[in-house]
């Protein structure tokens, strides 16, 4: 998403991406020539962030930059007071929703420190912008801009056996629940697979359980792929097994290419994706025997397949790039008019 918009906007704007590290000489999402990429120096021990702070602090400044934005709420952390004294304003970027907590005791207090002194928080759903309303009280506004998804010319493959995952491998992805799953599916369905793209802490984990399980043939780590658009290509169905999300890339990015989507019903993000029984299903929140028989109702039904991918465009006008950008346009000039 990072690379995403800041591609977008380097066509008006003068673009800076800043990395806090970067485990590899590489950026694995490209970006435009026009966007300039720095990461910050290193930094250990209880004094990094405030090295960090101030490193940003001092480039916001000598570039005069006009608006920050954090990428996700722990940013805020960096963002928020590396702009004070400088003019810029600073917008922070929910990528989850207000209850995740991303194992951390401390991310709660980093999100709402975020929400409540930060010029402006962007969230990516009505219903997570309610959360922040209920739970905070801060005079920055909540300003909901969706994740956007473009509108794909696909070829949906009607005789593809592939089930299709994509995500970091994390517990609150859920994919031991994928594996699960997986006993029953294909004890049915032996002649099908299920590819799940990403990579993590959770791979030995995972693949103990795939082994113990017997599912070595039919549950396959893919790890890193950089040709998302061909997996989705040859796939039969995009499965999403988390525990909680956002609004989440993979379920709009299969929805682009035409697949039938199956996701639990967790607060945020499939409910905003899939019209339930139209172009996918919602199965009950944490229930593993609906997900697996609204699985396997796709898998039995060429059909309903070949239906719901017809109808994978509905509502793909929200999450068109166009219309996004427009919304990050008009909350950057509104912050810009407010410092004038």
């Amino acid at each position: 998403m990072t690379a995403h918009l800041a591609n977008t906007l380097s066509d008006k704007h003068s673009v800076t991406v800043v990395s806090l590290k970067m485990n590899e000489n590489e950026i694995f999402f490209p970006l435009a020539p026009e966007v300039t990429h720095t990461v910050l120096s290193p930094a250990k021990g209880k004094a990094a962030v405030l090295h960090h702070i101030r490193e940003l602090h001092r480039m916001i400044r000598d570039s005069e930059t006009d608006i920050v934005i954090n990428v996700d709420m722990g940013m805020g952390i960096y963002g928020v007071p590396a702009c004070r004294g400088t003019g810029a304003k600073v917008i922070t970027w929910e990528h989850g929703n207000y209850f995740n907590k991303w194992n951390s005791r401390l991310f709660p207090y980093i999100r709402r420190y975020a929400a409540k002194h930060g010029d402006a928080t962007v969230v990516l759903t009505e219903s997570d912008k309610k959360n922040y309303t209920d739970n905070i009280r801060t005079k920055a506004p909540i300003i909901v801009i969706p994740n956007p998804a473009e509108r794909r010319d696909f070829s949906y493959d009607g005789h593809s056996k592939i089930i299709l995952s994509a995500g970091a491998l994390l517990p609150i992805k859920g994919y031991d629940r994928a594996i699960m799953a997986g006993k029953e599916i294909f004890l049915r369905h032996p002649d099908w697979q299920w590819h799940i793209c990403g990579e993590g802490p959770e791979r030995e984990n995972l693949e103990s359980m795939i082994k113990e399980s017997h599912l070595e043939q039919n549950i396959i780590l893919r790890g890193n792929v950089r040709d998302m658009a061909e997996e989705y290509r040859r796939s039969a169905m995009c499965v999403m097994t988390s525990h909680m999300e956002g609004l989440p890339m993979v379920l709009l990015e299969a929805k682009s290419f035409g697949l039938p989507l199956v996701s639990f019903d967790i607060m945020t993000g499939p409910r905003d994706i899939i019209r339930d029984g139209v172009n996918g299903f919602l199965a009950e929140k944490d229930n593993l025997t609906d997900l697996c028989a609204k699985i396997c109702r796709l898998i039995e039904d060429d059909a309903l397949r070949l239906d719901f991918s017809s109808k994978s465009d509905l509502d793909m006008d929200q999450f068109s790039m166009e219309r996004i950008v427009e919304k990050w346009e008009n909350l950057m000039e509104t912050l810009q008019q407010k410092s004038h």
